[in-house]
């Protein structure tokens, strides 16, 4: 009886407790990406994939206890890359919703440093190749989804309502993207973001 009585006890202080320690919030985040493929062929490449720079952007949310939590994300994303000394672009525009697990290094104070990984799926809106201005559309060509681990690390800014972050994050797709490839050949993502952001 006396244990029964114990536990109540410690599970209503937690319960207590909990709302007050408990931190959610919305944001909005945007910055630079460059993106390149990584590509595998049984033949030699004639060329080799350059970064294609792009902006990128979307809404966070996050929810957590103390120094972890967990932050969804909708982003619009442009990966791609470019070949021929610039002159062809592949432009593959996603929408793309990363899951991160978020650690706090230092959870108190002005100024906190966090690390975060996680994964990602994205749609894919559409897929074009651009040289000068024509265009042609490889969104038939390509899978409509894609997948892959994220990883990245920042600093907070806590002010008295709003807080402003900074970050970079690598982001590591684990599909091939390319709908029917020949026996040996793949192609998949790769993008390097810088982000700044405002939370709520």
């Amino acid at each position: 009886m006396k244990r029964s009585a114990i536990a109540c006890l410690i599970v209503f202080g937690a319960a207590a407790l909990l709302p007050t320690a408990l931190e959610a919030g919305v944001g909005i985040k945007a910055g630079y990406s460059l993106a390149k493929f990584s590509q595998q062929s049984t033949e030699p490449l004639a060329f080799a994939w350059e970064n294609l720079h792009f902006y990128t952007g979307g809404l966070s949310f996050e929810g957590g206890l103390g120094f972890i939590s967990l932050q969804p994300e909708i982003l619009y994303v442009r990966m791609g890359g470019k070949y021929a000394a610039g002159e062809l672009e592949f432009r593959f525009d996603y929408v793309q919703v990363p899951v991160l697990l978020k650690l706090a290094i230092v959870p108190a104070g002005p100024v906190r440093p966090f690390i975060y990984a996680g994964g990602y799926g994205s749609y894919l809106i559409k897929a074009e190749g651009v040289i000068g201005a024509d265009k042609e559309d490889l969104t038939p060509d390509y899978q409509r989804f894609d997948y892959g681990v994220v990883g990245g690390a920042g600093l907070a800014f806590k002010l008295a309502l709003i807080s402003l972050s900074v970050e970079g994050r690598y982001n590591y797709g684990l599909m091939n993207i390319m709908k029917a490839p020949a026996a040996g050949d793949s192609m998949s993502n790769r993008c390097l973001m810088a982000l700044i952001g405002v939370s709520f």
